[in-house]
C-alpha cells in the first residue's frame, strides 16, 4: 500500500523526530500512570490501615458502664454468629513509657495473644520476637518500632509503664512493625498485665471482631446491639470520618485526573502538529505527483498509529521503574498513613491511559493531517 510504504520511510527517514515523538508520548502516559498510581494508592493505604489494622467491628460497654466485666460470656454470643472469624477481648489506655532518661506517651492493649493475632495478624508484623511468647512472659511487652527507637529500647531491655499511681516493669519481648502510626506509640502487653496496670479488676475496654466478609459489620453490629445491651460499632460508623474523606477526594481525583488528561493530550498534539508542519514542502511534492488529499491523511495517520504503541509501553515501563523509586521516598506517617509512598499501579490503569495515549496520539495527527491536504501543492512546495 502506497500510504503505508511512504509512512514507514517517513518514520525510518528521521529518526531522531521519532525518538522525540516516542518520548513525548510516553512522558505523558508515565505521568498519568504515576499521577493515578498515587492517588489510587493513597486510598489503598487508607482503606487498609482502616480494614485491616483495626478490628472490623468493636463491642464497647454499656452505657451505663465504663469496662465489660462478662466479656467471656459476650465473646462466645458474638462467636455463634457464622460471619465472626476471629473475637479478642481487649484492654486498650493510655500510659507513660520510661527507659532511662527517655519518656514517652504509649497506646497499650492488652490481650490474649492467640485470640488477638486471629484479629488482627499481629505475628505477621513482627520484626523481631514472638507474639505468642506474652502467653507465658507475664511481664513482657511488644513494642513499636519507632517508639523502641524514641525510647532507645534494644532487644531483651526492660522499661516501665506508668498510670498514675501504678507501675510495671516489663521487659521488651518483641518489636512490632505495622507500617503506620501507630509503631510510635504501641506497646501490647498480656491481658492480665494490662489489667494490674489499670487496677479495675478481671475487665476489658472492648471486644474486637474480625469477619469473614466486612462489608456484614453494620447488618452484624445492629443484630448484637438487640441481642445484647452493649454498643456494638462496624468499621464504617468507626471511620465514618476517613469514608467521607474518600468519598469527597474520589471527586477531586476524577478532577484531576481530566485536568491531567488535558494537559497531557495538549502535549501529545503539540508534537504531532510540529512533525506535520515540518513536512509542508513534502507534502507538497507527494500532491504535486499525483496523490490524492486522502492518502496524504492516511500517511500521517498510519504514522500516530504505528508510533503510538511503542511510545505506551515506554511510557509504562517508565511509570514502573518511576513507582519503584517513588515507593522508597519516606514520609510522616501521621499525615500520608503509612511509612513510605505507594504508587498502585495495575493492567486496567495501563489499559485506559494507553487507550487514552493511542486515541490523542491519533486524533493530533488527524487535524494537521487534514490542513496539509488541502493545501495548494504549489503553495506548499514553495513554503521554507
Amino acid at each position: 500500500m502506497f500510504e503505508w510504504t511512504v509512512a514507514n520511510r517517513h518514520i525510518l527517514g528521521n529518526p531522531r523526530m521519532v525518538l522525540f515523538t516516542v518520548l513525548s508520548v510516553a512522558l505523558a502516559v508515565a505521568v498519568i500512570m504515576v499521577l493515578m498510581g498515587l492517588t489510587e494508592g493513597y486510598r489503598e493505604n487508607l482503606i487498609s490501615n482502616t480494614v485491616e489494622n483495626s478490628p472490623h467491628l468493636i463491642v464497647d460497654p454499656k452505657e451505663d458502664e465504663d469496662y465489660i466485666t462478662l466479656y467471656r460470656t459476650l465473646s462466645k454470643i458474638i462467636l455463634d454468629h457464622p460471619e465472626v472469624e476471629a473475637v479478642s477481648p481487649r484492654l486498650i489506655g493510655k500510659v507513660a513509657a520510661k527507659y532511662k532518661d527517655n519518656v514517652e506517651g504509649v497506646n497499650f492493649v492488652g490481650a490474649y495473644p492467640h485470640q488477638e493475632d486471629k484479629l488482627l495478624k499481629v505475628q505477621e508484623d513482627m520484626i523481631w520476637g514472638d507474639y505468642y511468647d506474652l502467653r507465658f512472659k507475664m511481664h513482657s511487652a511488644v513494642v513499636g518500632t519507632d517508639l523502641a527507637e524514641d525510647l532507645e529500647l534494644k532487644r531483651g531491655d526492660d522499661f516501665r509503664l506508668i498510670r498514675q499511681n501504678r507501675s510495671v516493669r516489663v521487659t521488651a519481648a518483641g518489636f512490632i512493625e505495622t507500617g503506620t502510626g501507630l509503631d510510635q506509640t504501641l506497646v501490647y502487653l498480656p491481658l492480665e498485665t494490662a489489667q494490674d496496670l489499670l487496677g479495675e479488676g478481671d475487665v476489658v475496654s472492648e471486644v474486637g471482631v474480625r469477619l469473614t466478609d466486612i462489608y456484614a459489620a453494620p447488618v452484624i453490629a445492629d443484630d448484637l446491639n438487640i441481642e445484647t445491651r452493649y454498643k456494638a460499632q462496624s468499621w464504617q460508623e468507626q471511620s465514618r470520618d476517613i469514608l467521607e474523606q474518600l468519598d469527597t477526594q474520589q471527586v477531586y481525583s476524577y478532577l484531576f485526573y481530566l485536568l491531567i488528561f488535558i494537559i497531557s493530550g495538549f502535549g501529545i498534539a503539540n508534537t504531532m502538529i510540529m512533525i506535520i508542519t515540518r513536512r509542508t514542502k513534502e507534502i507538497g511534492i507527494l500532491m504535486a505527483m499525483g496523490a490524492t488529499r486522502g492518502s496524504i491523511m492516511k500517511i500521517f495517520i498510519l504514522e500516530s498509529v504505528i508510533l503510538g504503541p511503542p511510545s505506551a509501553l515506554l511510557g509504562g515501563a517508565l511509570a514502573c521503574v518511576a513507582a519503584r523509586v517513588i515507593g522508597t521516598i519516606e514520609v510522616p506517617s501521621e499525615v500520608y498513613i503509612a511509612t513510605h509512598m505507594t504508587v498502585a499501579l495495575d493492567l486496567e490503569t495501563f489499559a485506559y491511559v494507553t487507550l487514552f495515549a493511542l486515541l490523542v496520539n491519533l486524533a493530533a495527527g488527524i487535524y494537521p493531517a487534514y490542513k496539509a491536504s488541502n493545501l495548494d501543492p504549489v503553495e506548499a512546495i514553495a513554503s521554507e
